[in-house]
């Protein structure tokens, strides 16, 4: 058997490799993404800004002074002609930190070179540039981003700046691949997590299913840490398998000691006056009742159920039949028509004995129903008693606990009845319900399997 990594290792290189493929995607889509273009404008552009005629893509501002120089007085001169005011009441500064620009294509670009404006021409037979009175910078020229100012006729200046269009566009395409880059690093993750705890679940669901007469339940595969727990967790079900036994086995020798002297109790008892001789004849009756009960209730937990395809319909119809011979009001109301499981069927008789046994106690009669709810059938079991009180509906099916608190002899059992009940349908992966009906009377139901779910 191959054997795993350490949970620490597997973890340590599970962090590893994970910020190795997060850092190795990130670097991919820096470099391979094309760096945004820079902003270029035009004065056709910045004086329509300014006359507010569209505002797309610059921002505005109005301000009480002028914003702070150094000036472009080429720009300037070429946005008051474009605006038709005195060159004074206009300010142009660069936007960039140290003002330079790109001249690129044909045409008329503007380039800043240290406190110059040059102006550069280009077309295909090549370029020529100019600067100072010579510099006359046509309207659609494009030239680096810069800030347009103009003063209105309160004093204040209106200010306009271009937004970045090209960035915001990068800025998308990298959100867009990062979130590509996540979603291809989360599936090998989410693999590497899922391969990492299936040894933990599969030991959390053998410790579901374990029980005392299941041997070794805990798989030993997976890391050596998972492995030396589930090897911890089958040691110590031996452990409590072996004490249950040993007590299991004096409580059976105890009770076969018991009844000996019961037995010869019970001889007597025939030679006892007739006044005293059958109340003396029920009390050793009943003790020998409650030692098989509890040997019973013993004996579910460490014989494993011997499962068998059972058709609940006529298995209901044949109980109900026998109890009719002994002259018992116990009936079948008709549920679902061909309802089966897979069943110990001593054992589900036996819970069904219980609950019907309750039921002729407390009401006369009984009334079973066989319900398929689809994934499971459910086993009702009605009379018309007086119910539980609803405080102790909770803790009724513990063992040695009476529907009836005055332990008489006429109505009082044992106590055993419904927890051997409850732990037949746990035994089969089921439960046992009690509710109260209305306007009176006791539901109790087991719910199994059907044939179809297991």
């Amino acid at each position: 058997m191959r054997r795993s990594l350490p949970i620490l290792a597997q973890v340590a290189a599970l962090a590893f490799s994970t910020l190795v493929l997060a850092f190795t995607l990130c670097f991919g889509i820096v470099l391979l993404t094309p760096a945004p273009t820079p902003i270029r404008m035009t004065i056709r552009e910045a004086a329509i800004a300014l006359r507010g005629d569209a505002s797309d893509g610059f921002q505005t501002a109005v301000r009480a002074t002028p914003p702070t120089g150094p000036y472009v007085r080429e720009v300037e001169t070429a946005l008051a002609q474009a605006m038709r005011v005195r060159p004074e009441r206009v300010r142009v500064r660069w936007l960039d930190g140290d003002g330079a620009g790109k001249a690129s294509g044909t045409g008329q670009s503007v380039v800043l070179v240290g406190d110059r404006t040059l102006l550069v021409d280009s077309d295909a037979g090549g370029f020529r540039m100019r600067y100072g009175a010579d510099a006359l910078i046509e309207p659609d020229a494009e030239m680096p981003a810069f800030e347009a100012s103009i003063q209105q006729m309160d004093g204040r200046w209106r200010s306009v700046t271009p937004t970045d269009r090209h960035l915001a566009a990068w800025r998308l395409r990298m959100m867009l691949a990062f979130a590509a880059a996540l979603g291809l690093l989360a599936v090998p993750v989410w693999i590497a997590a899922r391969s990492l705890s299936r040894p933990v679940r599969k030991l959390a669901e053998a410790a579901a299913r374990s029980g005392l007469n299941t041997k070794a339940p805990f798989p030993l595969d997976g890391p050596p840490e998972v492995e030396a727990v589930g090897a911890a967790m089958n040691a110590m079900h031996a452990r409590l398998a072996k004490q249950a036994e040993e007590r299991f086995r004096d409580f059976a020798a105890v009770a076969h000691d018991i009844r000996t002297p019961l037995t010869a109790l019970r001889i007597r008892a025939e030679l006892v006056p007739q006044g005293e001789r059958q109340r003396m004849i029920d009390d050793l009756d009943r003790m020998a009742a409650m030692i098989s009960e509890v040997l019973d209730y013993a004996r579910i937990d460490r014989q494993p159920a011997s499962l068998d395809r059972i058709d609940l319909t006529s298995f209901a119809a044949k109980m109900a039949a026998d109890r009719r011979s002994l002259g018992q009001d116990v009936s079948v109301i008709s549920g679902s028509a061909h309802a089966s499981v897979l069943a110990d069927e001593p054992m589900l008789h036996r819970a069904i004995d219980n609950l019907v046994d309750n039921a002729l106690r407390f009401a006369g009669s009984a009334a079973l129903t066989i319900e398929d709810a689809g994934d499971q059938v459910e086993i009702h079991i009605d009379d018309n008693g007086p119910g539980i009180p609803a405080n102790a509906l909770p803790g009724i099916v513990a063992p040695f606990q009476r529907m009836e608190p005055s332990r008489s002899r006429s109505t009082g059992g044992v106590g055993l009845g419904l927890a051997i009940a409850d732990r037949i349908a746990t035994a089969h992966g089921g439960r046992l319900i009690l509710t109260n009906r209305v306007p009176h009377g006791l539901r109790a139901t087991i719910t199994l399997m059907s044939r179809s779910s297991a």
